[in-house]
């Protein structure tokens, strides 16, 4: 029997083009960034009157989220462009352009802040707490909300901007207590130190999210997608002898894609490859494999495919 490819296509609720779930993920987008830019101005606004470092180094974050968002929003609307004879898988991999550059900025206004921080704490600055304890408030109010509305959303992009949003609202909090103890007993260095540790946890999680950006960009096997509970699916089905050549990678982090070969007697049937392509189907559904393909050995073929090694 000669090589037979039967190339597995089938959707369910992250396939391309898909209206509602594209126009969800734009939606909340688009209110993240309003939330963000107007509270952007907001921020700078307040770091000036209230003379804190931590106020500014968030506004100044916070105008880079903005930037970050909007730039989100829009790669996001493009990434769910239809499959073309250019991008045969589709244009999912844009949205990860936005994480990339979401991280490099993320990077570049952490280590900035995180000299700034230290000039400030060798020649301290009196601050007003009451207006930073202000601030604060509605800055863990707005972040909150605009971080409780994207934690609805899939994507490695959206997480990227859930790192942004969820940084902001811890880094409101320090800024919360930080001012209440200001006002308890003038510390001017407390706002220097808690622009330095606030900087230090963007970095901290820039790089958890960088970490697993490099391995989609490098097709490593995407995390919890397991290739040998596949394989052994697989071969316990009636009338597979075995599988090898087993490739398996990430679109965009939640978009999974599976190369196999699947070794079967010479003398099954067209039929018999139907029903056992339908049920090899059923497999890659539940491990949420979008792309797969498969392709069917006689048992007197050599095969000349990659083998994996564990």
């Amino acid at each position: 029997m000669e090589h037979q490819h039967v190339h597995l296509e089938h959707s369910h609720h992250h396939h391309h083009g898909c209206p509602t779930h594209k126009n969800l993920k734009g939606k909340e987008l688009l209110i993240a960034f309003f939330l963000n830019l107007g509270f952007t101005a907001f921020e700078l606004v307040g770091a000036y009157f209230s003379n804190s470092l931590a106020i500014f180094s968030d506004a100044l974050h916070d105008l880079g989220d903005s930037f970050s968002l909007g730039m989100a929003y829009l790669l996001e609307r493009y990434s769910f462009r239809n499959p073309d004879s250019k991008y045969t898988y589709g244009y999912r991999r844009f949205s990860l352009l936005g994480s990339l550059i979401n991280a490099v900025l993320l990077l570049a206004g952490a280590l900035w802040i995180i000299v700034e921080s230290i000039e400030r704490f060798k020649n301290p600055q009196e601050v007003k707490p009451e207006l930073m304890l202000l601030f604060a408030i509605v800055g863990v109010a707005v972040n909150g909300y605009a971080a409780w509305r994207m934690s609805r959303q899939g994507g490695f992009n959206n997480r990227m901007v859930m790192v942004h949003l969820m940084e902001d609202v811890f880094g409101w909090l320090a800024v919360l207590i930080g001012s209440i103890v200001m006002m308890i007993k003038p510390v001017p260095e407390l706002d220097a130190i808690m622009s330095f540790g606030i900087s230090l946890f963007v970095i901290w999680n820039v790089f958890k999210v960088a970490k697993n950006l490099f391995g989609i960009f490098m097709q490593q096997i995407p995390e919890g997608l397991s290739v040998k509970s596949i394989t052994q699916k697989v071969e316990a089905l009636p009338g597979v002898l075995g599988t090898h050549a087993v490739q398996g990678w990430t679109i965009d982090g939640d978009s999974h894609s599976l190369t196999l070969h699947v070794r079967i007697s010479h003398s099954s049937e067209f039929q018999d490859l139907i029903n056992l392509k339908i049920k090899i189907k059923e497999i890659f559904d539940h491990h949420h494999i979008l792309h797969s393909a498969i392709e069917f050995e006689s048992d007197k073929e050599h095969c000349h495919g990659h083998q994996h090694e564990d």
